[in-house]
């Protein structure tokens, strides 16, 4: 679940999300890989700083340019 948005600029989003498991394991430098759907393309996500005892974590995502 993600917890707070914020748009740090035009090309990085902060995301702070509701991650446990995540959380308990992060260490720093890690980064996550998310998917949408099982076939879908996988995001790598940075993982910016976690909350072991509140199960949360904080990523960022670069924006990547997508050529017309």
């Amino acid at each position: 679940r993600i917890v707070k948005k914020e748009r740090l600029n035009p090309t990085v989003t902060k995301m702070v999300i509701d991650a446990p498991f995540i959380a308990k394991k992060a260490e720093p430098g890690q980064f996550i890989i998310l998917r949408a759907l099982e076939d879908s393309e996988r995001i790598p996500l940075t993982i910016a700083d976690y909350d072991r005892e509140g199960g949360r974590v904080k990523l960022s995502d670069a924006a990547r340019k997508m050529k017309k």
